[in-house]
C-alpha cells in the first residue's frame, strides 16, 4: 500500500536532515585540514618573519664585516690583467704543497657586486690527499688573495696513493676607481 502524504514529508524531512548532517561533516574534515595546512604556514611565516627582524637587527654588523674584508681584498689597476698574478700565486701554494698542476685555464673575469672574480679551471693536478687539503687550506687562509674552490672532481691515480682530477678556483679582487 502507498505511504500517506504526510509520512512522504517525515521521510523527505529526514532525507534533508541527513544530507545536511553529511555536508556538515564534509565540510567540517575538510576545514579541519584546511586550519591545519593555515597553522602550518603560519608558523612558518612567524619563523621567516624573526630571522628576519634577527638579520635587520645586525645590518650594522654584517656592513662592518663586509667593509672588513672588502679592505684587505687585493685592488687592480682598472685595466691591468690579473690572470698571471692569480696563475703565478696558485702555482706556487700547489708547489709548496706538493701538488702538481698539468693543466689549467683562465677564464672571463665576471662582476659580482663590487667585487670581480677570475675563475681558473684546473683541468688535470695530480697528488696525495693530504697535499690536496693542505693546498685548499692555504689557499682559503693566505693572506695573499681570495680565493675559493667551487668545484673539485677527483679519482685514484695509477700511482699508488695518488689523486688526479680537476677543480675551479675562483679569485676575487676589486678594481682601483
Amino acid at each position: 500500500m502507498g505511504k500517506s502524504l504526510r509520512e512522504k514529508a517525515i521521510m523527505a524531512m529526514l532525507g534533508v536532515i541527513v544530507l545536511y548532517a553529511i555536508a556538515v561533516g564534509i565540510w567540517f574534515f575538510s576545514a579541519e585540514s584546511a586550519w591545519k595546512k593555515a597553522a602550518k604556514n603560519y608558523a612558518k611565516a612567524k619563523d621567516t618573519y624573526a630571522k628576519e627582524v634577527k638579520l635587520i637587527g645586525e645590518k650594522r654588523k654584517w656592513a662592518d664585516a663586509y667593509e672588513a674584508e672588502k679592505a684587505v681584498m687585493p685592488t687592480f689597476e682598472l685595466g691591468k690583467a690579473t690572470d698571471t698574478t692569480w696563475r703565478r700565486k696558485l702555482d706556487e701554494i700547489a708547489e709548496r704543497n706538493r701538488v702538481v698542476i698539468s693543466s689549467a685555464q683562465t677564464g672571463k673575469e665576471v662582476e659580482a657586486g663590487d667585487v670581480l672574480e677570475l675563475p681558473i679551471e684546473v683541468k688535470s693536478w695530480e697528488g696525495c690527499l693530504e697535499s690536496l687539503v693542505r693546498m685548499m687550506h692555504e689557499l682559503e687562509n693566505t693572506n695573499d688573495g681570495m680565493f675559493d674552490i667551487t668545484q673539485i672532481n677527483f679519482k685514484p691515480s695509477s700511482k699508488k696513493g695518488y689523486l688526479r682530477g680537476s677543480f675551479t678556483l675562483n679569485c676575487a679582487y676589486m678594481r682601483e676607481k
